[in-house]
């Protein structure tokens, strides 16, 4: 298993990280260094087998082209909660080595392309406590079931990007 730390993540955070987890055994963690566009690096880290990405970047959704590209990249993502924008650089490390082990299982357990938020928790580390991030732009939205307002008007479903 193939891990990617991106360039939202400092440099000297993600060397703490790849430090702290270096030599265990099933998977290699690295991480971008001024990689270009992100679908241009996610598609290369994929190519070259990589399983995941973990980013400093809490507002992925704001730009909906990185978005499809962690997505239709096969890899599977996870983003902080935007508290963590604020944490200082020990803080950063401390909640990411906190949450590796919740990472590493979410990874077994996921689907390619899933993409997943973590909480801002210190105690309860759990890889159930993750959230999914979900957008019609880029999945099938469910549909709507309402019985109390039969008039209310369904959301039609968002063409996915090309």
């Amino acid at each position: 298993m193939k891990i990617r730390l991106d360039e939202n993540i400092p440099n000297r955070v993600a060397l703490a990280v790849i430090q702290v987890t270096a030599n265990r055994a099933g998977y290699e963690v690295s991480f971008v260094r001024h990689g270009g566009p992100d679908p241009q690096w996610i598609g290369e880290f994929a190519a070259q087998g990589g399983t995941a990405i973990v980013s400093g970047d809490y507002n992925i959704l704001q730009h909906w082209p990185n978005l499809i590209a962690y997505t239709e990249s096969g890899l599977i993502s996870f983003f902080p909660p935007k508290a963590y924008h604020h944490l200082n650089a020990f803080g950063k490390i401390a909640f990411l080595v906190r949450w590796w082990p919740a990472i590493v299982e979410k990874i077994k357990i996921s689907a390619r392309g899933d993409r997943w938020r973590l909480p801002m928790n210190w105690n309860e580390v759990d890889h159930t406590k993750m959230q999914a991030i979900k957008d019609p732009r880029v999945d099938d939205p469910e549909p709507v079931e309402s019985t109390e307002h039969p008039t209310k008007q369904q959301s039609l479903p968002l063409p996915k990007p090309k």
